[in-house]
Protein backbone atom coordinates (compact mmCIF):
# COMPACT_ATOMS: atom_id res chain seq x y z
CA UNK A 1 0.00 0.00 0.00
CA UNK A 2 1.21 3.49 -0.85
CA UNK A 3 0.66 6.02 1.95
CA UNK A 4 1.65 9.60 1.29
CA UNK A 5 2.02 12.27 3.94
CA UNK A 6 -1.00 14.55 4.29
CA UNK A 7 -0.78 16.01 7.76
CA UNK A 8 -3.46 13.63 9.01
CA UNK A 9 -1.38 11.34 11.17
CA UNK A 10 -3.10 8.06 11.94
CA UNK A 11 -1.98 5.63 14.57
CA UNK A 12 0.49 2.95 13.53
CA UNK A 13 -2.12 0.30 14.29
CA UNK A 14 -4.65 1.87 11.91
CA UNK A 15 -2.09 2.20 9.13
CA UNK A 16 -1.28 -1.48 9.58
CA UNK A 17 -4.94 -2.40 9.25
CA UNK A 18 -5.25 -0.43 6.03
CA UNK A 19 -2.15 -1.97 4.55
CA UNK A 20 -3.11 -5.52 5.37
CA UNK A 21 -6.83 -5.39 4.80
CA UNK A 22 -7.78 -2.92 2.14
CA UNK A 23 -5.20 -2.79 -0.63
CA UNK A 24 -6.04 0.89 -1.14
CA UNK A 25 -3.79 3.54 -2.58
CA UNK A 26 -3.59 7.18 -1.55
CA UNK A 27 -5.22 8.29 -4.79
CA UNK A 28 -8.14 5.87 -4.48
CA UNK A 29 -11.40 7.52 -3.45
CA UNK A 30 -12.64 4.51 -1.51
CA UNK A 31 -16.08 5.76 -0.54
CA UNK A 32 -17.95 8.71 0.90
CA UNK A 33 -15.49 11.57 1.53
CA UNK A 34 -12.53 9.50 0.33
CA UNK A 35 -11.58 7.46 3.42
CA UNK A 36 -12.90 6.01 6.67
CA UNK A 37 -12.12 9.26 8.50
CA UNK A 38 -14.08 11.32 5.91
CA UNK A 39 -11.14 13.65 5.32
CA UNK A 40 -12.14 14.40 1.72
CA UNK A 41 -8.43 14.72 0.89
CA UNK A 42 -7.09 12.41 -1.81
CA UNK A 43 -3.67 14.03 -2.36
CA UNK A 44 -4.23 13.82 -6.12
CA UNK A 45 -2.17 16.37 -8.09
CA UNK A 46 -3.64 18.19 -11.11
CA UNK A 47 -0.89 19.53 -13.40
CA UNK A 48 -2.51 22.88 -14.30
CA UNK A 49 -5.63 25.04 -14.06
CA UNK A 50 -7.16 24.12 -17.42
CA UNK A 51 -10.08 21.74 -16.92
CA UNK A 52 -11.28 19.57 -19.81
CA UNK A 53 -14.12 17.07 -20.16
CA UNK A 54 -12.85 13.50 -20.21
CA UNK A 55 -16.18 11.73 -20.68
CA UNK A 56 -19.85 11.88 -19.71
CA UNK A 57 -21.85 8.83 -18.76
CA UNK A 58 -25.63 8.94 -19.17
CA UNK A 59 -27.77 5.89 -18.37
CA UNK A 60 -30.30 4.86 -21.00
CA UNK A 61 -33.12 4.63 -18.48
CA UNK A 62 -34.74 7.94 -17.55
CA UNK A 63 -35.45 8.78 -13.92
CA UNK A 64 -38.11 11.46 -14.04
CA UNK A 65 -40.39 10.68 -11.10
CA UNK A 66 -39.63 12.70 -7.96
CA UNK A 67 -39.72 10.97 -4.61
CA UNK A 68 -39.16 12.95 -1.43
CA UNK A 69 -35.67 12.59 -0.02
CA UNK A 70 -34.12 10.75 -2.96
CA UNK A 71 -30.90 11.72 -4.69
CA UNK A 72 -30.47 11.22 -8.41
CA UNK A 73 -27.01 9.66 -7.95
CA UNK A 74 -25.33 8.23 -4.90
CA UNK A 75 -23.42 10.69 -2.76
CA UNK A 76 -20.72 10.31 -3.96
CA UNK A 77 -19.05 8.01 -6.51
CA UNK A 78 -15.96 6.04 -5.56
CA UNK A 79 -12.78 5.66 -7.65
CA UNK A 80 -10.42 2.73 -7.25
CA UNK A 81 -7.73 0.65 -8.90
CA UNK A 82 -9.21 -2.78 -9.58
CA UNK A 83 -6.48 -5.20 -10.66
CA UNK A 84 -4.69 -2.43 -12.54
CA UNK A 85 -7.84 -0.93 -14.08
CA UNK A 86 -9.14 2.43 -12.83
CA UNK A 87 -12.86 2.12 -12.12
CA UNK A 88 -15.66 4.44 -11.02
CA UNK A 89 -18.57 3.04 -8.99
CA UNK A 90 -21.82 4.99 -8.54
CA UNK A 91 -25.39 4.14 -7.62
CA UNK A 92 -28.42 5.66 -9.32
CA UNK A 93 -32.05 6.38 -8.55
CA UNK A 94 -33.01 3.68 -11.10
CA UNK A 95 -31.81 0.92 -8.67
CA UNK A 96 -28.57 0.28 -10.59
CA UNK A 97 -25.00 0.28 -9.31
CA UNK A 98 -22.75 1.14 -12.27
CA UNK A 99 -19.10 0.18 -12.73
CA UNK A 100 -17.49 2.47 -15.31
CA UNK A 101 -14.02 2.41 -16.84
CA UNK A 102 -12.42 5.61 -15.52
CA UNK A 103 -10.33 6.17 -18.66
CA UNK A 104 -12.95 5.64 -21.38
CA UNK A 105 -16.26 6.19 -19.57
CA UNK A 106 -17.57 2.87 -20.91
CA UNK A 107 -19.72 0.73 -18.68
CA UNK A 108 -17.94 -2.38 -17.37
CA UNK A 109 -20.95 -3.88 -15.61
CA UNK A 110 -24.06 -2.96 -13.66
CA UNK A 111 -25.95 -4.58 -10.83
CA UNK A 112 -29.67 -4.11 -10.23
CA UNK A 113 -30.82 -3.86 -6.61
CA UNK A 114 -34.38 -3.82 -5.38
CA UNK A 115 -34.58 -0.08 -4.78
CA UNK A 116 -32.67 3.16 -5.31
CA UNK A 117 -29.03 3.60 -4.25
CA UNK A 118 -28.68 7.02 -2.64
CA UNK A 119 -25.55 6.56 -0.53
CA UNK A 120 -21.98 6.16 -1.72
CA UNK A 121 -20.53 2.69 -2.36
CA UNK A 122 -17.28 1.67 -0.68
CA UNK A 123 -14.35 -0.17 -2.26
CA UNK A 124 -11.94 -2.43 -0.42
CA UNK A 125 -9.81 -5.50 -1.04
CA UNK A 126 -10.87 -8.23 1.39
CA UNK A 127 -9.13 -11.61 1.40
CA UNK A 128 -7.30 -10.57 -1.80
CA UNK A 129 -10.61 -9.97 -3.59
CA UNK A 130 -11.46 -6.45 -4.81
CA UNK A 131 -14.96 -5.78 -3.49
CA UNK A 132 -17.47 -2.97 -3.75
CA UNK A 133 -20.05 -2.61 -0.98
CA UNK A 134 -23.28 -0.63 -1.01
CA UNK A 135 -26.66 -0.38 0.71
CA UNK A 136 -30.03 0.08 -0.98
CA UNK A 137 -33.50 1.26 -0.10
CA UNK A 138 -34.56 -2.38 -0.46
CA UNK A 139 -33.27 -2.76 3.16
CA UNK A 140 -30.26 -4.84 2.06
CA UNK A 141 -26.49 -4.42 2.16
CA UNK A 142 -24.53 -5.91 -0.76
CA UNK A 143 -20.98 -7.05 -1.50
CA UNK A 144 -20.04 -7.42 -5.18
CA UNK A 145 -16.91 -8.55 -6.96
CA UNK A 146 -15.50 -5.23 -8.19
CA UNK A 147 -14.10 -6.80 -11.37
CA UNK A 148 -17.21 -8.61 -12.58
CA UNK A 149 -20.22 -7.33 -10.62
CA UNK A 150 -20.92 -10.85 -9.34
CA UNK A 151 -22.75 -10.85 -6.02
CA UNK A 152 -20.59 -12.21 -3.22
CA UNK A 153 -23.23 -11.81 -0.52
CA UNK A 154 -26.20 -9.71 0.55
CA UNK A 155 -27.63 -9.14 4.01
CA UNK A 156 -31.29 -8.23 4.54
CA UNK A 157 -31.55 -5.87 7.51
CA UNK A 158 -35.32 -6.35 7.83
CA UNK A 159 -37.50 -9.02 6.30
CA UNK A 160 -40.16 -7.67 3.98
CA UNK A 161 -43.86 -7.75 4.79
CA UNK A 162 -46.86 -5.71 3.69
CA UNK A 163 -46.30 -3.07 6.41
CA UNK A 164 -42.62 -2.40 5.71
CA UNK A 165 -41.54 0.51 3.51
CA UNK A 166 -38.19 1.28 1.91
CA UNK A 167 -35.13 1.93 4.06
CA UNK A 168 -32.95 5.02 4.38
CA UNK A 169 -29.34 3.88 4.41
CA UNK A 170 -25.94 5.39 5.07
CA UNK A 171 -22.79 4.85 3.08
CA UNK A 172 -20.91 1.78 4.37
CA UNK A 173 -17.25 1.69 5.45
CA UNK A 174 -14.87 -1.22 5.88
CA UNK A 175 -13.27 -1.14 9.34
CA UNK A 176 -11.26 -3.52 11.52
CA UNK A 177 -12.89 -5.45 14.36
CA UNK A 178 -10.56 -7.65 16.39
CA UNK A 179 -8.11 -7.94 13.49
CA UNK A 180 -10.63 -8.85 10.80
CA UNK A 181 -12.30 -6.65 8.18
CA UNK A 182 -15.86 -5.69 9.00
CA UNK A 183 -18.49 -3.56 7.31
CA UNK A 184 -20.18 -0.76 9.26
CA UNK A 185 -23.41 0.78 8.00
CA UNK A 186 -26.44 2.63 9.34
CA UNK A 187 -29.95 1.58 8.21
CA UNK A 188 -33.29 3.18 9.08
CA UNK A 189 -36.17 0.73 8.82
CA UNK A 190 -39.80 1.20 9.71
CA UNK A 191 -42.95 -0.86 9.92
CA UNK A 192 -46.57 0.23 10.15
CA UNK A 193 -47.78 -3.19 11.23
CA UNK A 194 -50.67 -2.81 13.69
CA UNK A 195 -49.61 -3.18 17.35
CA UNK A 196 -45.99 -3.69 16.24
CA UNK A 197 -45.06 -0.46 14.50
CA UNK A 198 -41.58 1.00 14.82
CA UNK A 199 -39.05 3.36 13.32
CA UNK A 200 -35.44 2.55 14.09
CA UNK A 201 -32.05 3.77 13.03
CA UNK A 202 -29.83 0.75 13.51
CA UNK A 203 -26.06 0.48 13.31
CA UNK A 204 -24.93 -2.81 11.71
CA UNK A 205 -21.49 -4.41 11.80
CA UNK A 206 -21.15 -7.33 9.37
CA UNK A 207 -18.30 -9.65 8.49
CA UNK A 208 -16.88 -8.05 5.33
CA UNK A 209 -15.90 -11.36 3.75
CA UNK A 210 -18.96 -13.51 4.47
CA UNK A 211 -21.75 -11.04 5.20
CA UNK A 212 -22.98 -12.49 8.50
CA UNK A 213 -23.92 -10.11 11.30
CA UNK A 214 -21.37 -9.54 14.04
CA UNK A 215 -23.70 -7.25 15.99
CA UNK A 216 -26.22 -4.46 15.56
CA UNK A 217 -27.27 -1.60 17.81
CA UNK A 218 -30.38 0.60 17.67
CA UNK A 219 -29.29 4.22 18.13
CA UNK A 220 -32.31 6.31 17.15
CA UNK A 221 -35.83 6.39 15.79
CA UNK A 222 -34.49 8.58 12.94
CA UNK A 223 -32.12 7.83 10.02
CA UNK A 224 -28.38 7.55 10.66
CA UNK A 225 -25.70 9.36 8.67
CA UNK A 226 -22.58 7.74 7.26
CA UNK A 227 -20.14 6.38 9.88
CA UNK A 228 -16.52 7.47 10.27
CA UNK A 229 -13.83 5.31 11.83
CA UNK A 230 -10.51 5.89 13.59
CA UNK A 231 -8.30 4.43 16.27
CA UNK A 232 -8.49 6.57 19.41
CA UNK A 233 -5.93 5.61 22.07
CA UNK A 234 -5.43 2.30 20.24
CA UNK A 235 -9.17 1.55 20.43
CA UNK A 236 -11.21 1.10 17.21
CA UNK A 237 -14.03 3.66 17.34
CA UNK A 238 -16.96 4.30 14.99
CA UNK A 239 -18.46 7.80 14.99
CA UNK A 240 -22.01 8.23 13.80
CA UNK A 241 -24.66 10.96 13.82
CA UNK A 242 -28.45 10.66 13.71
CA UNK A 243 -30.96 13.10 12.30
CA UNK A 244 -32.49 13.73 15.71
CA UNK A 245 -29.31 15.64 16.62
CA UNK A 246 -27.20 13.03 18.41
CA UNK A 247 -23.55 12.11 17.83
CA UNK A 248 -22.27 8.73 19.01
CA UNK A 249 -18.83 7.24 19.60
CA UNK A 250 -19.08 3.44 19.60
CA UNK A 251 -16.46 0.85 20.51
CA UNK A 252 -16.21 -1.03 17.21
CA UNK A 253 -15.20 -4.29 18.90
CA UNK A 254 -17.88 -4.46 21.58
CA UNK A 255 -20.66 -2.29 20.17
CA UNK A 256 -20.78 -0.28 23.40
CA UNK A 257 -21.43 3.45 23.40
CA UNK A 258 -18.33 5.32 24.60
CA UNK A 259 -20.01 8.73 24.61
CA UNK A 260 -23.03 10.49 23.18
CA UNK A 261 -23.84 14.19 22.82
CA UNK A 262 -26.95 16.01 21.63
CA UNK A 263 -26.59 19.05 19.39
CA UNK A 264 -29.00 21.97 19.19
CA UNK A 265 -30.34 21.00 15.75
CA UNK A 266 -30.99 18.18 13.29
CA UNK A 267 -27.91 16.49 11.85
CA UNK A 268 -27.73 15.54 8.18
CA UNK A 269 -23.95 15.98 8.16
CA UNK A 270 -21.75 12.96 8.76
CA UNK A 271 -18.82 13.26 11.17
CA UNK A 272 -15.24 13.65 9.98
CA UNK A 273 -12.28 12.80 12.20
CA UNK A 274 -8.77 14.23 12.54
CA UNK A 275 -6.11 12.33 14.49
CA UNK A 276 -2.60 13.60 15.21
CA UNK A 277 -0.76 10.90 17.11
CA UNK A 278 2.38 12.99 17.64
CA UNK A 279 0.45 15.72 19.46
CA UNK A 280 -2.05 13.38 21.10
CA UNK A 281 -4.95 15.23 19.47
CA UNK A 282 -8.15 13.67 18.12
CA UNK A 283 -11.00 15.85 16.90
CA UNK A 284 -14.43 15.27 15.39
CA UNK A 285 -16.10 17.85 13.11
CA UNK A 286 -19.77 17.96 12.15
CA UNK A 287 -22.31 20.49 10.86
CA UNK A 288 -25.91 20.98 12.01
CA UNK A 289 -29.20 22.21 10.58
CA UNK A 290 -29.02 25.07 13.13
CA UNK A 291 -26.02 26.45 11.25
CA UNK A 292 -23.33 25.35 13.68
CA UNK A 293 -20.04 23.68 12.87
CA UNK A 294 -18.95 21.70 15.91
CA UNK A 295 -15.46 20.63 16.90
CA UNK A 296 -15.54 17.86 19.51
CA UNK A 297 -12.84 16.04 21.43
CA UNK A 298 -13.07 12.61 19.76
CA UNK A 299 -12.02 10.88 22.98
CA UNK A 300 -14.59 12.44 25.32
CA UNK A 301 -17.24 14.10 23.13
CA UNK A 302 -16.72 17.48 24.82
CA UNK A 303 -17.19 20.56 22.64
CA UNK A 304 -13.86 22.26 21.83
CA UNK A 305 -15.38 25.11 19.80
CA UNK A 306 -18.46 26.01 17.78
CA UNK A 307 -18.57 28.20 14.67
CA UNK A 308 -21.84 29.77 13.55
CA UNK A 309 -22.82 30.39 9.91
CA UNK A 310 -25.93 31.84 8.29
CA UNK A 311 -27.90 28.66 7.54
CA UNK A 312 -27.81 24.87 7.77
CA UNK A 313 -24.65 22.81 7.22
CA UNK A 314 -25.62 19.45 5.71
CA UNK A 315 -22.22 18.87 4.11
CA UNK A 316 -19.61 16.72 5.82
CA UNK A 317 -16.53 18.80 6.75
CA UNK A 318 -13.35 18.09 4.75
CA UNK A 319 -9.93 18.32 6.41
CA UNK A 320 -6.43 19.12 5.20
CA UNK A 321 -3.18 20.74 6.34
CA UNK A 322 -1.67 23.85 4.71
CA UNK A 323 1.67 25.16 6.01
CA UNK A 324 1.28 23.16 9.26
CA UNK A 325 -2.20 24.64 9.80
CA UNK A 326 -5.16 22.25 9.83
CA UNK A 327 -8.08 23.66 7.81
CA UNK A 328 -11.73 22.56 7.79
CA UNK A 329 -13.97 23.16 4.74
CA UNK A 330 -17.77 23.08 4.87
CA UNK A 331 -20.59 24.32 2.63
CA UNK A 332 -23.82 25.88 3.90
CA UNK A 333 -27.34 26.68 2.74
CA UNK A 334 -26.37 30.34 3.19
CA UNK A 335 -24.68 29.82 -0.22
CA UNK A 336 -21.13 30.03 1.12
CA UNK A 337 -18.26 27.59 1.25
CA UNK A 338 -16.23 28.21 4.43
CA UNK A 339 -12.70 27.49 5.59
CA UNK A 340 -12.06 27.37 9.35
CA UNK A 341 -8.96 27.00 11.48
CA UNK A 342 -9.28 23.56 13.10
CA UNK A 343 -7.57 24.61 16.33
CA UNK A 344 -9.54 27.77 17.08
CA UNK A 345 -12.70 27.68 14.92
CA UNK A 346 -11.78 31.07 13.49
CA UNK A 347 -13.03 31.70 9.94
CA UNK A 348 -10.15 31.76 7.45
CA UNK A 349 -12.20 32.66 4.38
CA UNK A 350 -15.57 32.26 2.72
CA UNK A 351 -16.63 32.09 -0.93
CA UNK A 352 -20.20 32.88 -1.99
CA UNK A 353 -22.00 30.94 -4.71
CA UNK A 354 -25.43 31.64 -6.17
CA UNK A 355 -27.45 28.98 -4.36
CA UNK A 356 -27.45 26.47 -1.50
CA UNK A 357 -24.49 24.18 -0.94
CA UNK A 358 -25.26 20.68 0.33
CA UNK A 359 -22.24 19.14 -1.39
CA UNK A 360 -19.21 18.10 0.63
CA UNK A 361 -15.80 19.29 -0.56
CA UNK A 362 -13.11 17.28 -2.33
CA UNK A 363 -9.50 18.36 -1.74
CA UNK A 364 -6.64 17.94 -4.22
CA UNK A 365 -3.42 19.69 -5.29
CA UNK A 366 -2.50 21.86 -8.25
CA UNK A 367 1.27 22.16 -8.27
CA UNK A 368 2.11 23.39 -4.77
CA UNK A 369 -1.38 24.78 -4.18
CA UNK A 370 -4.17 23.07 -2.27
CA UNK A 371 -7.43 23.22 -4.21
CA UNK A 372 -11.02 22.55 -3.20
CA UNK A 373 -13.83 21.27 -5.43
CA UNK A 374 -17.46 21.87 -4.43
CA UNK A 375 -20.87 21.89 -6.13
CA UNK A 376 -23.65 24.41 -5.57
CA UNK A 377 -27.33 24.13 -6.39
CA UNK A 378 -26.73 27.01 -8.83
CA UNK A 379 -25.74 24.14 -11.19
CA UNK A 380 -22.05 25.02 -11.08
CA UNK A 381 -18.99 23.04 -10.03
CA UNK A 382 -16.34 25.27 -8.43
CA UNK A 383 -12.59 24.98 -7.99
CA UNK A 384 -11.18 27.26 -5.27
CA UNK A 385 -7.75 27.98 -3.85
CA UNK A 386 -7.71 26.16 -0.52
CA UNK A 387 -5.51 28.72 1.23
CA UNK A 388 -7.33 31.96 0.39
CA UNK A 389 -10.66 30.96 -1.21
CA UNK A 390 -10.04 32.66 -4.55
CA UNK A 391 -11.86 31.27 -7.59
CA UNK A 392 -9.70 29.22 -9.95
CA UNK A 393 -12.52 28.15 -12.28
CA UNK A 394 -16.18 27.22 -12.40
CA UNK A 395 -18.07 25.06 -14.87
CA UNK A 396 -21.80 24.99 -15.57
CA UNK A 397 -23.46 21.56 -15.45
CA UNK A 398 -27.02 20.43 -16.11
CA UNK A 399 -30.16 21.34 -14.18
CA UNK A 400 -32.10 19.12 -11.81
CA UNK A 401 -34.14 16.57 -13.75
CA UNK A 402 -37.13 17.03 -11.45
CA UNK A 403 -39.26 20.16 -11.71
CA UNK A 404 -39.83 20.04 -7.97
CA UNK A 405 -37.96 18.87 -4.92
CA UNK A 406 -38.40 19.38 -1.18
CA UNK A 407 -35.85 21.98 -0.13
CA UNK A 408 -33.30 20.67 2.30
CA UNK A 409 -34.72 17.16 2.29
CA UNK A 410 -32.06 15.63 0.04
CA UNK A 411 -28.28 15.71 0.33
CA UNK A 412 -27.18 15.91 -3.28
CA UNK A 413 -24.00 14.28 -4.46
CA UNK A 414 -20.43 15.48 -3.93
CA UNK A 415 -17.32 15.50 -6.16
CA UNK A 416 -14.56 12.88 -5.93
CA UNK A 417 -10.99 12.90 -7.25
CA UNK A 418 -8.67 10.10 -8.29
CA UNK A 419 -6.49 8.85 -11.12
CA UNK A 420 -7.22 7.16 -14.43
CA UNK A 421 -4.17 5.96 -16.30
CA UNK A 422 -1.80 8.92 -16.46
CA UNK A 423 -4.55 11.48 -15.73
CA UNK A 424 -5.77 13.02 -12.50
CA UNK A 425 -9.56 13.06 -12.71
CA UNK A 426 -12.52 14.80 -11.11
CA UNK A 427 -15.78 12.81 -10.98
CA UNK A 428 -19.15 14.37 -10.25
CA UNK A 429 -22.53 12.55 -10.31
CA UNK A 430 -24.85 15.43 -11.20
CA UNK A 431 -28.57 15.72 -10.52
CA UNK A 432 -29.18 16.13 -14.25
CA UNK A 433 -28.77 12.28 -14.32
CA UNK A 434 -25.30 12.44 -15.93
CA UNK A 435 -21.97 11.36 -14.47
CA UNK A 436 -19.19 13.78 -15.44
CA UNK A 437 -15.45 13.15 -15.61
CA UNK A 438 -12.93 15.99 -16.01
CA UNK A 439 -9.17 16.17 -16.17
CA UNK A 440 -6.57 18.94 -16.27
CA UNK A 441 -4.19 18.96 -19.19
Amino acid sequence: MLIRGKGLIMSAVFIGVLCAGSGLYADDWAGFQHDVQHSGDAMVVFPNKEIKPLWTFAPTQKVWNYKKGSNVWSSSACIADVNGRAMVFAGLYNNNLYAIDAVSGNIAWRFIAGNSINSAPFFSVVNSRPTVYFASGDRAIYALDASTGEKIWSYETLEWNYAVSEAIVSSPVVISVDGRPALACGVWNNSQEPQNSFQRGEFFVLDAAGGHKIYSKVLSSTPLNSPAFAYINNKPVVFMSSRDGNVFAIDASKGETIWKITSCGELYSSPSVYVNGDKGISRLFIGSRFGNLYCLDAQTGKIVWTAKVGHAIDSTPAITTINDRVIIYAGSYDRNIYAFDADTGKEVWRFRTEDYISSSCAIARMGNETIVFVHSLDNKLYCLNGENGSLIWKVVLGKLIWGYNTRGDTIWSSPAVGTAGDKSILIFPCYDSKLYAFYAG
